[in-house]
Parts: structure tokens; sequence; C-alpha cells
């Protein structure tokens, strides 16, 4: 095989090497950019939940508030 074959064969191999490397630039890009909205949406998510167990909070919170009242006021209305 002569020397011209040769470095034609390495600059194929290369080339190609190199235009693999530029899709697996581009994927690990791709995939940072995912891990990062994805964990944005785990914290949303997390605020969310503390949200909802908030409201239930007050939500009971409430319940138990107008529970008292009509207690109250059925107790009045016997006495």
């Amino acid at each position: 095989m002569d020397n011209a074959k040769i470095f034609d064969t390495l600059e194929r191999k290369i080339e190609k090497l190199l235009g693999r490397l530029r899709s697996l630039e581009h994927d690990n890009e791709k995939l940072k950019a995912d891990l990062v909205a994805a964990r944005r949406s785990e914290k949303d998510a997390a605020e969310s939940r503390g949200e909802v167990d908030r409201l239930l909070k007050d939500q009971e919170t409430v319940r138990e508030r107008l529970e008292k009242l009509i207690a109250s006021l059925e107790s009045a209305e016997k006495g």
C-alpha cells in the first residue's frame, strides 16, 4: 500500500471520528439541558407538594373550626 492510500484512509477515519465526536458533543449538550429541565421539574414538583400539604392542613383547620361553630350553634339552639 502506498503512502497516498495510507494517508487517504487515515484522513477518512479521522474525519469519521471527528464527525462522531461532534455528534456526541451535541448529544451531551442536549442531555445536559434535559437534566437541567428535569431538576427544575423536580424542584417545582416538590414545591407543589409542599403547597398541597399546606392547603390540606389549612382545609383541616377550617373544617375543625366549622365543626366547633356548628356544635356551638346546635348547643345554643337546645339551650
